[in-house]
């Protein structure tokens, strides 16, 4: 056949064999010429990737060959733009980002197709469409791409009327989900109009509007009654599954697969909302709907959704007792995650999926320590964690696991991922679980943030937030927390240590899930019987580590401390107590080789050429932390140059110190903005590229208290008897209880110190003058209890 027969041939097919029609298209393009014959060349392109949309199955290897022939013709028909950016949106190889940009730029082209003066209409279904690609971009700040999504949906509102059907719903429910989810303002306010939006799309899904267009209404009603931040109320979701069992009856699941799968899903998430707060559920019921849901969502193109599905059922058995059930499906949320994850191409698509796992591990590992499986509930918990850094995954040994535990002391193994939370206890000889029925997801999210669904942000974190104009409530947050987490805590896990044998003065390392990695669980308090406050590192030195792999690779992380130190110095140079800092650094540190890199010196380059031989390295300036793209978390060095995780990671590459350390700001923080076991920030970043140890800041510390501080840890340090956790802890000690005369003492010694420290020093004791003798200025949690140390000793 020529090749003008085959074009024909596929075009005539195109309905009636369609299959044959793609292979005819294809057997033209392998004589069709893309210059001499360009209008043929782009014929059979647009054809195979159009028909294509419509194969089934159709899935991630189907989607990428119609996006590259689609992508072929586009540039001569600018119609494809719409189906392009349909085929973007659901591609699950490649870069999330890109594969974002992709959508959002064809969506535009699109747009560009149609006058919004005499097609207002279709104008408006378009520019919905773009808003919400706006507000799909992964890792985006949500706040600002909701507010550009809703400005969108506003203004396709406002070129329409009630009698524009299907797309005035289409817009109306458009504007509710933004305002569902809209925060910073009147939390109150954006409910109500969440709710207004709804009733005005519901109100017009009636007449000659389609039945799935009215399901569709019923269901964002149901979603918007059920928002996070509202008081539960039982009659209210219950009411919300009317609302959901009138949507299902108006639905073809073979023409609306996705429609009903919302549906479905939405009742399973509705009965997990009863079962979470003690009302009568029927957990059959709600794994019935769940799996009706999967049934309906196609596997390889939608594995999250399906994940989302899985583990909702999973939690709803668990909230009943079910936990052999439940187990089976967490372990399916795990496959389809893992799935998804498998199939990213780039770093940034590997971030993006990473958040997709949340904490389906960890509830997996509930359920197996409830059935009494505690080793597996181990390994299953550690599968969960740096999956960003991993590359293999050798299955661990409890051999393996026992072998880092310090000396005479324990691992501690947290799970808050329920409403009792567990902390698996691991000593040389032993595996038990301390349950904490008064101490889990809620009482942690309560917290941290002021409950599980707040209206507004409370808490940990808005204390946090709010720290610079609301300086004492932030120094009362962090006692209050020290306060509860000792004893709802502390208390119950050091009577099992006791039990255990593990005597005072011996190591734990705390592995933090949940979002409990923002606290900083080593400085919690309470009072003796004669009321004096006390603390934990009074009794313990606590290490923090990600996971036990990063405790297991790389060199040992000792006996290297007395090689090579680089020190980064003041490279902003609006750091005054840093040039003190820097001094007892290379003061208690004498004797090594020396790489300093101060002031203008301290460029990125510089930096990342000097690191790779430092067997120490030391920063002394501020820091960054991006919550969203933790790897784009950054040191700020000379000019205020950035350098970010995702360039310092691979010169540490094949050897990083031994020792990091991080006098600066928010160092130990993690993303928590979802609740992944996945522990994302400085520390985990730094031994997950072969560092030993690292010494970082949960939240900015006033400059004094840093440098002295980390002064004393050198000079604890460099005593050669402490490994770095006994140093740390030995200096935190030191400052919360030195006197303003003991510091005056301290600070003569370097009063003859050449400019600037020198005349600094002087001034510093003018200002310890105005205090008695025996204050404790830094005696307070706010100074000293932000300084972590994480990794291998």
């Amino acid at each position: 056949m020529g090749r003008i027969q085959e074009r024909m041939y596929a075009q005539y097919a195109e309905n009636l064999a369609p299959v044959s029609a793609i292979a005819a298209y294809r057997d033209a393009l392998t004589v069709w010429d893309r210059v001499k014959h360009y209008d043929s060349w782009v014929a059979c392109h647009s054809g195979i990737g159009s028909l294509m949309m419509n194969l089934q199955p159709f899935g991630p290897n189907e989607l990428d060959e119609a996006v590259m022939h689609l992508e072929s013709a586009v540039a001569a028909q600018p119609f494809l733009s719409s189906m392009l950016a349909v085929l973007y949106r659901f591609r699950s190889a490649g870069d999330p980002h890109e594969n974002w940009e992709k959508r959002v730029f064809h969506l535009r082209q699109a747009l560009l197709l149609i006058d919004r003066d005499d097609d207002r209409r279709n104008w408006a279904f378009a520019n919905n469409e773009l808003a919400i690609a706006i507000g799909d971009e992964p890792d985006a700040d949500f706040g600002l791409v909701l507010e550009e999504r809703l400005r969108l949906h506003l203004e396709s509102f406002g070129l329409l009327e009630i009698t524009d059907g299907v797309t005035w719903v289409d817009t109306c429910i458009g504007i509710s989900e933004c305002y569902l989810f809209r925060g910073g303002t009147d939390d109150r306010e954006n409910q109500e109009q969440a709710e207004r939006y709804a009733r005005l799309a519901l109100d017009a899904a009636v007449g000659d509007v389609s039945a799935p267009v009215r399901a569709e209404a019923l269901l964002n009603l149901a979603k918007t009654m059920m928002a996070p931040g509202r008081i539960f109320d039982a009659d209210r979701v219950r009411k919300c599954l009317v609302f959901c069992d009138e949507s299902a009856t108006l639905i073809d699941p073979v023409r609306s697969p996705a429609l009903m799968a919302s549906v479905e899903s939405f009742r399973a998430n509705a009965l997990l909302k009863l079962a979470q707060h003690g009302e009568p559920c029927d957990t059959d019921r709600l794994a019935a709907h769940a799996e009706v849901a999967l049934s309906l969502i196609p596997g390889a193109e939608h594995l999250s959704d399906r994940r989302s599905v899985l583990q909702v059922a999973g939690e709803g058995l668990l909230a009943a007792g079910r936990f052999e059930r439940a187990a089976g499906y967490f372990r399916q949320a795990l496959e389809a995650a893992e799935s998804s994850f498998l199939v990213a191409e780039s770093r940034e698509g590997r971030m993006q999926r990473i958040w997709e796992f949340r904490d389906t591990s960890a509830l997996l590992s509930w359920a197996l320590l409830k059935l009494g499986d505690n080793e597996n509930a181990l390994f299953v918990l550690e599968q969960g964690k740096s999956r960003f850094c991993r590359t293999g995954d050798e299955p661990l040994a409890v051999d393996s696991i026992r072998s880092i535990v310090p000396r005479g002391g324990a691992l501690l193994v947290s799970n808050f991922s329920c409403r009792e939370g567990a902390v698996i206890i691991v000593t040389a000889e032993r595996i038990e679980v301390v349950w904490l029925p008064e101490f889990g997801k809620e009482r942690l999210m309560e917290l941290q943030r002021g409950g599980l669904d707040p209206a507004s942000l409370g808490g940990w974190l808005r204390a946090y937030h709010m720290r610079n104009s609301e300086h004492e409530a932030w120094h009362r947050m962090i006692e209050a927390t020290g306060e509860a987490l000792y004893r709802e805590l502390w208390e119950p896990i050091l009577t099992v240590l006791h039990e255990l044998g593990i005597a005072e003065g011996a190591e734990l390392v705390w592995f933090p899930q949940g979002g409990i990695g923002v606290f900083p669980v080593h400085a919690a308090s309470s009072q003796d019987s004669a009321g004096s406050r006390f603390w934990l590192i009074d009794r313990f030195p606590l290490r923090y580590a990600p996971d036990f792999r990063v405790l297991l690779s790389g060199h040992s992380g000792t006996g290297r401390y007395s090689g090579t130190l680089l020190l980064v110095a003041n490279p902003c140079g609006d750091l005054e107590f840093s040039e003190l800092e820097c001094v007892w650094v290379r003061q208690f540190l004498a004797g090594r080789e020396l790489t300093l890199l101060h002031g203008a010196d301290a460029t990125p380059d510089a930096v990342l050429d000097a690191i790779a031989r430092a067997d120490i390295a030391h920063f002394s300036t501020h820091a960054v932390f991006d919550l969203n793209r933790p790897l784009r978390s950054a040191l700020l060095l000379a000019g205020g140059e950035q350098l970010p995780l995702e360039r310092l990671m691979p010169a540490l590459d094949p050897e990083a110190p031994s020792l990091v350390v991080l006098s600066a700001c928010e160092t130990a923080m993690s993303r928590i903005s979802s609740t992944p076991d996945e522990f994302l920030g400085f520390p985990a970043a730094f031994l997950h590229s072969g560092a030993g140890t690292v010494l970082a800041t949960l939240w900015p510390v006033d400059d004094a208290a840093t440098a002295l501080l980390t002064g004393h840890f050198y000079r604890e340090l460099a005593s050669g008897s402490q490994p770095p956790a006994f140093a740390l802890r030995s200096a935190q000690n030191w400052l919360r209880n030195v006197t303003a005369q003991e510091l005056m003492d301290l600070m003569r010694e370097m009063k003859n110190a050449p400019p600037p420290v020198g005349p600094f020093v002087g001034r510093i004791r003018t200002a310890l003058r105005t205090f008695e003798p025996e204050f404790k200025p830094f005696s307070s949690p706010y100074y000293w209890a932000a300084f972590t140390i994480s990794g291998k000793e």
